[in-house]
């Protein structure tokens, strides 16, 4: 039943936008489209290598964890830094650029403050797994979105952004699957679950890449809009989980994620 409801949903979202998709198809080629939904799947489906960790080994230094989170959010702000404030900026200006952030800081707000915020309210270890599940749901759409934006600019950027969100995603998927486990649901299940949860990423993409085919007008303050959201991510949830982790090698994570997309931008 998961797998159908799996495939319903894919369905209704791909129907949902597939003037877009064609509109992409012949503007950048089918091969263009496949890579960029192939790393968003990836990066979606880390989510579930997040849970299989937990499965492997449920104990991790927070020495490691703070490593993960220092290294996502060395990426996410390096993409921003080096690639998609500048687009921004060299696209539609100053003014539409601090519009886009400031939307995208206030989308991220939102789903913080009433979704991820009331995830300490669970009643129960299984409860607080969903509410973490529909927590993380809920970003990950604009994530998606953030990836197809990225690639609007150029391929690599879309990349290295799913590169990003991606490792980001697997300590997430080990915060979902870590109270399941402690509340005794079966591990297939929660594997099936997180899987569910990393379709969202891709689908978030596929809004994403119809919103920029379909209303084109709109591509420079949605470069500013996902600006705004990896900004919100790095410095109001994953740098300062990495600062309870560990204060000191959350900076070797943050120096080598920066190196790599600095090396993948310019070298």
């Amino acid at each position: 039943m998961i797998v159908v409801a799996i495939g319903e949903s894919w369905s209704i979202t791909i129907e949902a936008v597939k003037p877009g998709i064609d509109m992409y198809k012949n503007g950048m080629g089918e091969a263009c489209l496949n890579q960029l939904l192939f790393w968003s799947i990836m990066a979606g489906a880390c989510t579930s290598l997040g849970a299989v960790l937990m499965f492997i080994k449920r104990r991790w230094s927070n020495a490691s964890l703070a490593i993960f989170l220092g290294l996502a959010s060395g990426v996410m702000i390096a993409v921003v830094i080096f690639d998609m404030i500048p687009s921004a900026l060299a696209y539609a200006g100053f003014e539409s650029a601090i519009k886009g952030i400031a939307a995208g800081l206030l989308v991220l707000y939102i789903f913080d403050r009433y979704a991820l915020n009331r995830i300490s309210k669970g009643e129960t270890l299984i409860g607080l797994g969903y509410l973490i599940m529909l927590g993380i749901g809920m970003h990950d759409l604009p994530e998606g979105m953030a990836i197809a934006l990225g690639h609007e600019m150029k391929a690599r950027t879309g990349m290295v952004i799913a590169l990003g969100i991606g490792i980001h995603n697997i300590p997430e998927g080990m915060a979902i699957a870590a109270p399941l486990i402690m509340g005794g649901m079966r591990r297939l299940r929660i594997l099936a679950q997180t899987l569910v949860i990393g379709i969202i990423t891709p689908a978030g993409t596929i809004v994403g890449l119809a919103i920029a085919n379909i209303l084109p007008f709109l591509l420079p303050l949605m470069l500013g809009f996902a600006s705004g959201i990896m900004l919100y991510l790095v410095f109001f949830q994953l740098w300062p989980q990495a600062g309870l982790q560990d204060r000191t090698t959350r900076w070797y994570g943050f120096w080598l994620g920066m190196l790599i997309i600095f090396i993948a931008t310019f070298i």
